[in-house]
């Protein structure tokens, strides 16, 4: 009989239907959304996690921790008898907070072989976890290759350029994707999981850009300071299970997960066409790279045997925990005001109030300074933003 556990998430994400086949293989899977819990404060989404925990007889759950910061460890720590997994598949812009974060549970996945890293350098028991390895929707469908070059995902105006300057350089390319236009997602021939992975199928080679797509690097330690940085992408797992070349900008992730025969790699457009015209004028070089580089991901990336290592370990009863000397200012700061401030309005002004007992346990081992700033802050922004909540709500 499969134990159950729980997969906390902030809200729907592209890679869900993807992991919750890969766990379902493992266990039985439930799972919740941060955000439908929308008229609870902090206290009372744990209260009612547990809950279901209790009633469910949940044993494990993975939280998806990024770009949540209600997900911390003051969060994770108060959820109870279970063993407690963090998943992070963008933890290059926020790794100094997940790993904080971590310290609150048994075990770390991630999707970036440059994250597994990191977290090793800390201490942490870790594996690498890539969202996209289903093979019952990822899968090579063996169909006519008639799509000599597939780029797919997110399009701003960088990645806009560089596809015209390969367009412009007599490169035949199909485009698949999305894009913003003002504060609106535009999609551009958008489709399914399943008929993605039939285009792919039907490509020569799958085109991947790996610079991050936002306008800066989402920093919570620090201000933002780097434009982009070099991602390790899906796309390129994608490309792999599908049976298709996937030919890459660089980022240091594959370049540990992949040598230079398996994937070939640009620094600039002007060697992406170089590498796009070699490959497609030469039909035995592409298919050398092709089988090469497929066998690989499959190898590495397959969901039962990807995850199996994971299973095991899970089901050691001893974990490895990292000793933390002490929380920074910065990340007690915010773990302290998503405590606060959760669904907060002028109506719900008693139970925010209540919810400073949950900042005096955050902020209990730190010294006086921190305690009153974080108080100070509290106490003002507990009436600012349940005033302005509660104006917004009525306009």
């Amino acid at each position: 009989m499969k134990k159950k556990c729980l997969l906390i998430w902030k809200w729907p994400i592209y890679a869900q239907i993807f992991l919750v086949n890969k766990f379902s293989k493992f266990y039985d899977v439930e799972q919740v959304f941060i955000s439908d819990f929308k008229n609870k404060v902090f206290s009372e989404i744990i209260d009612d996690i547990n809950l279901l925990i209790e009633e469910r007889n949940i044993e494990i759950v993975f939280f998806d921790v990024d770009f949540n910061k209600l997900i911390n460890f003051f969060f994770i720590k108060k959820i109870q008898n279970v063993k407690k997994i963090l998943m992070t598949f963008d933890d290059f812009a926020l790794h100094e907070m997940n790993a904080i974060t971590a310290n609150a549970c048994d075990l770390v996945v991630t999707h970036c072989p440059l994250s597994v890293q990191k977290y090793k350098e800390k201490g942490y028991k870790v594996f690498f976890m890539p969202g996209e390895g289903d093979t019952d929707i990822l899968k090579n469908h063996n169909l006519k290759k008639e799509i000599d070059v597939l780029f797919f995902g997110q399009i701003n105006r960088d990645r806009r350029k560089f596809l015209d300057f390969v367009i412009n350089n007599d490169i035949s390319i199909k485009i698949v994707g999305e894009h913003w236009s003002g504060r609106e997602m535009v999609k551009n021939d958008f489709v399914s999981e399943q008929e993605l992975a039939k285009l792919i199928s039907k490509s020569k080679i799958v085109l991947n850009l790996s610079k991050s797509t936002g306008d800066s690097v989402i920093n919570y330690a620090s201000e933002d300071i780097y434009k982009f940085y070099y991602q390790f992408k899906g796309r390129i797992i994608m490309a792999g299970l599908c049976g298709t070349l996937c030919v890459s900008e660089f980022s240091p992730g594959q370049e540990i997960m992949f040598n230079k025969n398996e994937v070939p790699t640009f620094y600039s457009k002007e060697e992406c066409v170089e590498i796009l015209k070699k490959l497609l004028t030469d039909k035995d070089l592409l298919s050398k790279y092709t089988g090469s580089f497929c066998s690989k991901v499959l190898d590495l990336c397959e969901d039962k045997r990807n995850f199996k290592p994971i299973f095991n370990e899970i089901e050691k009863t001893n974990s490895k925990r990292v000793e933390l000397i002490k929380f920074p200012y910065w990340y007690l700061r915010i773990a302290a005001k998503q405590a606060l401030l959760r669904n907060i309005k002028l109506t719900k002004l008693i139970k925010s109030i209540f919810q400073f007992s949950e900042i005096f346990k955050i902020i209990e081992n730190s010294n006086l300074l921190t305690k009153f700033l974080i108080i100070f802050e509290s106490t003002i922004n507990v009436f600012w933003y349940s005033l302005t909540a509660t104006i917004k709500s009525k306009k």
